[in-house]
């Protein structure tokens, strides 16, 4: 399925970012245990600090959407520089990917060993 609206994406994100920044998790806050994305408010906060050790053992995904969000930021702005849809087109390409079962599973496990990393640490 292609998105056609070009400003879906950006404003899913900055949504996104929104939530993760404002609001505390909802998964602990009801079940007391943490979700896979617990303590990405301070890894990122570690991670614009400059303190990347600390920010990867507080969680990884605060470094992992700082670089999502880098390499779709400057994805984008290539397509307006060259006015072009070569980024877009990619990403609806790598949607299709994303699909199948032997990209999706090691992404699943990857987030499963990441929550259950984070009920260690007791975040």
């Amino acid at each position: 399925m292609e998105i056609r609206n070009k400003y879906v994406y950006p404003v899913l994100v900055i949504m996104a970012g929104y939530i993760l920044l404002s609001f505390p998790c909802i998964f602990h806050t009801i079940t007391g245990y943490p979700c896979p994305a617990c303590g990405t408010r301070r890894a990122l906060t570690s991670l614009l600090k400059g303190d990347i050790y600390t920010s990867v053992l507080i969680n990884p995904y605060g470094l992992l959407f700082t670089l999502l969000a880098i390499f779709y930021i400057a994805g984008l702005a290539s397509d307006f520089i060259r006015k072009n849809r070569q980024f877009r087109d990619w990403l609806n390409r790598s949607e299709h990917h994303l699909t199948n079962k032997y990209v999706l599973l090691p992404i699943v496990l990857l987030t499963i060993l990441n929550w259950i990393w984070n009920i260690h640490k007791g975040l």
